[in-house]
């Protein structure tokens, strides 16, 4: 994949994750996104200097990300059933 294209991969599964938060959480405060230690802020941030980071480290970012979309996807699922 181009750079372009890994970060656009990268802001995706920051949108996905942010978006399953969303839904999960049910309410009007916004996802805990904000600060350094969070995936979505690290994925965001990897996306828009993408240059800097070699490929192991993005590789490794994306298997966090679909591991953290996974369990998102679980949970949606869980209060769904219970709602």
């Amino acid at each position: 994949m181009t750079p372009a294209e890994t970060a656009r991969l990268l802001q995706r599964a920051a949108t996905s994750i942010r978006e399953y938060r969303e839904q999960i959480t049910s309410s009007y405060s916004p996802a805990n996104d904000a600060g350094e230690g969070d995936i979505v802020f690290e994925l965001t941030v990897m996306a828009t200097s993408i240059d800097l980071f070699p490929p192991e480290k993005v590789s490794e970012m994306l298997l966090e990300a679909a591991e953290e979309i996974k369990a998102c996807k679980v949970l949606n699922e869980d209060r769904r059933k219970t709602s």
